[in-house]
């Protein structure tokens, strides 16, 4: 860097910021862009993932929002491993490996995720115990509360006649039970006040209730199956497939989405100067559309249609819930509180590996600092490029 970088004004927000493509400020387009949408959702950029629009149902970059972009290939992987596991146990008739491989491997890769970027240490250890304790015991009281419900329905597998009195309950009672209850550990983790309000550490918040939530309600159903001696000697292998698709993809993609906008919602803080009740109204419609995502859930589970046809409708569902979740990620990210400005001083963009200011966007692809953990934005602020590197890609 030889002299100081051209600026221009930002037409959203009307400050003099460096010549890019986006506002190092408020993360807007400095040029609009046909088809773009409106500047408050910015959809033709997801902020968490450089070249990915925000309705598009990227499950790695909605999943896992603070992953730099080197380690998406990585996780991707790890999804697809997951896939071929759960196809290979359902090909050989290997039930318990499918149940360990749906149930624990969602909570496996958050893990890794947790670790991978820093996350885990921005936060007290109490803070990630309490979620994880909670999650354990809430889950195990909701599914010994259902125990007997539950019971009544192991004879009724996929599209089996459903009496109406127990389409309802099942149907309707126990999935919005089971969302509100998977919600307790997140609502309690955040009446503690953690330190960080960013609205990203509630997503990974609420995510990780969620799972745990879910292992411990899996693991408790799979006891009762054994003790009443329940088996799939019957079982074809594409009825094996479907129940691992739901297992092991479409239901945890569902309730991590849901927990996660939960998560986001609970941390959120408006930045001043911007529209409470834009942001409200786009939240509301967002929650509405992932519970009734979550609720038809239950409804195609005790209907009598082919369970081809329900594995199908459980896939639309989780991606539907998949970009509403992207659609909260972003709004939240966009209009939130920001780290103070130091756009004199350059810094290693981890979306799209330019030099640029450090700022709260990324002025060459649009990417949020918010995206990135605490100690990944410490870490590179401490090791920061030489100054004589370009500071924006024109």
């Amino acid at each position: 860097m030889t002299g100081p970088a051209d600026t221009m004004p930002c037409r959203v927000c009307g400050h003099d910021v460096p010549a890019g493509r986006f506002c190092e400020r408020c993360g807007a387009r400095l040029v609009r862009e046909r088809g773009g949408g409106p500047d408050w959702l910015r959809g033709s950029a997801f902020v968490a993932a450089p070249g990915e629009k925000v309705l598009q149902p990227s499950l790695v970059s909605s999943l896992f929002p603070h992953l730099p972009r080197r380690s998406l290939s990585t996780f991707r992987l790890g999804l697809g491993l997951v896939f071929v596991l759960l196809v290979v146990s359902c090909v050989f008739h290997w039930y318990v490996p499918m149940v360990a491989v749906a149930t624990f491997a969602p909570l496996l890769l958050f893990a890794i995720y947790l670790a991978e970027t820093g996350l885990i240490v921005d936060l007290p250890w109490r803070v990630w115990a309490l979620t994880v304790v909670l999650g354990l015991v809430v889950g195990l009281g909701w599914a010994l509360l259902t125990a007997a419900i539950v019971k009544e329905s192991y004879s009724l597998g996929l599209g089996s006649e459903v009496p109406t009195a127990r389409l309802v309950r099942d149907a309707v009672v126990i999935p919005f039970g089971g969302l509100l209850v998977m919600q307790l550990p997140t609502v309690l983790v955040r009446l503690t006040r953690p330190p960080i309000r960013e609205s990203l550490y509630g997503f990974a918040i609420g995510v990780l209730g969620a799972t745990v939530f879910a292992v411990t309600v899996t693991m408790v159903r799979l006891m009762q199956e054994i003790d009443a001696g329940i088996t799939i000697s019957g079982q074809s292998v594409t009825d094996l497939l479907i129940e691992a698709g739901v297992r092991g993809l479409t239901m945890p993609l569902t309730a991590a989405s849901v927990s996660g906008l939960v998560g986001i919602a609970l941390w959120y803080s408006r930045r001043p100067g911007t529209s409470r009740i834009r942001h409200l109204a786009a939240g509301g419609l967002v929650l509405v559309v992932v519970a009734a995502a979550y609720a038809n859930v239950g409804v195609v589970e005790v209907l009598a249609i082919a369970s081809e046809l329900q594995l199908l409708v459980h896939v639309a569902l989780a991606l539907a819930a998949v970009v509403a979740l992207r659609v909260g990620i972003q709004v939240a990210v966009l209009h939130e509180p920001q780290d103070p400005l130091h756009p004199d001083l350059p810094i290693l963009c981890p979306g799209c590996g330019h030099v640029v200011p450090d700022a709260a966007f990324c002025p060459a692809c649009g990417v949020a600092a918010h995206t990135a953990s605490r100690s990944s934005r410490d870490a590179r602020r401490r090791d920061r490029p030489q100054p004589t590197t370009e500071l924006v890609e024109q």
